[in-house]
């Protein structure tokens, strides 16, 4: 059965507190295993004030990328431009956000790049993202089919 994990990017006492997870792999279908929990109207693209839930699968990030995920969470990844996702994503903010998670040996297909919006900041779920994020290259009794990584962040409420 999954618990509701809803406040899972309230809790983050600050953007860079290494004892809190970010980074999850989402998927609509629970898999079977331990550690899958419910995320309930996590809201999320701005000043649209959309919802989603999801099953995830919190994962803890090697601290030598906590300041990467910092820097998603702030949208640093945006670079020069100056507005953050609030309105929505232009092709411009998903190229600058695919740069840098390239940048940082991090990759995103088309496909996960289209959920990109703020509180929710896709990754593609596969061994080398996982080994370049949380050190292993697997996680035991989790398929990465059909799953993606994201950073959760929080949509001020």
């Amino acid at each position: 059965m999954l618990r509701n994990y809803s406040n899972i990017t309230h809790q983050r006492k600050t953007m860079s507190d290494p004892t809190l997870p970010v980074t999850v792999l989402l998927s609509s279908v629970p898999q079977e295993g331990a550690g899958w929990q419910a995320l309930k109207q996590h809201v999320c693209g701005g000043f649209s004030r959309q919802t989603f839930d999801a099953a995830i699968y919190v994962l803890k990030v090697l601290p030598a990328m906590q300041e990467m995920i910092d820097d998603i969470l702030f949208e640093q990844f945006l670079g020069d431009i100056t507005k953050g996702l609030d309105d929505g994503v232009s092709d411009r903010q998903r190229s600058e956000y695919r740069a840098f998670l390239l940048r940082h040996g991090v990759t995103v297909s088309d496909t996960n790049l289209s959920a990109l919006r703020q509180a929710v900041y896709p990754m593609d779920a596969s061994e080398k993202n996982l080994q370049t994020l949380v050190g292993k290259a697997s996680i035991k009794g989790i398929s990465l089919d059909g799953l993606q990584i994201a950073v959760l962040g929080d949509n001020c409420n």
